[in-house]
């Protein structure tokens, strides 16, 4: 018994030793679930997006205001989940299996449309064993405006 009590008590204060050794921190960083669509090129002059996201239609805006130098969303509607957006693209929100989506500029300089089911990967901002878990999804538009014209 002596000598049983003389290994467990070297072990137990080992495993708990370890186990303080081995707690990992986590960061409080977050994520969001989306997919964002870059604008190739970017797009100079305010523009009308209209979405079908897993069957749902929608539609925002994406203005250029001179006042403020900056790019503003001032209508978003059905399913345009909208983050954000400029002329180089926007970013929405959630995970969709398949997407549709047309980008025209009111000025007539950019007109691009794709219709896919995005990929997604898995974005851990504090790490691997570590909340929160996020999908997203990375798309490019690419203006048509003057690709079907004959070069001379």
């Amino acid at each position: 018994m002596r000598y049983l009590v003389g290994f467990l008590i070297p072990c137990v204060v080992g495993l708990v030793v370890l186990s303080v050794g081995c707690v990992q921190e986590c960061g409080a960083a977050g994520c969001t679930d989306g997919v964002e669509v870059d604008l190739v090129p970017g797009i100079d002059a305010t523009y009308d997006v209209t979405l079908v996201l897993d069957g749902e239609a929608g539609a925002f805006t994406c203005a250029w205001t001179d006042e403020g130098g900056g790019w503003t969303l001032p209508e978003a509607v059905g399913a345009a989940n909208v983050e954000y957006c400029t002329g180089q693209g926007f970013l929405l929100r959630g995970t969709p299996e398949s997407v549709e989506i047309t980008v025209d500029a009111e000025d007539g300089s950019w007109n691009g449309s794709l219709s896919t089911g995005p990929t997604y990967q898995l974005n851990q901002p504090n790490g691997p064993d570590c909340p929160p878990t996020c999908r997203f999804a990375r798309l490019t538009i690419t203006n048509d405006v003057g690709a079907s014209q004959v070069q001379p």
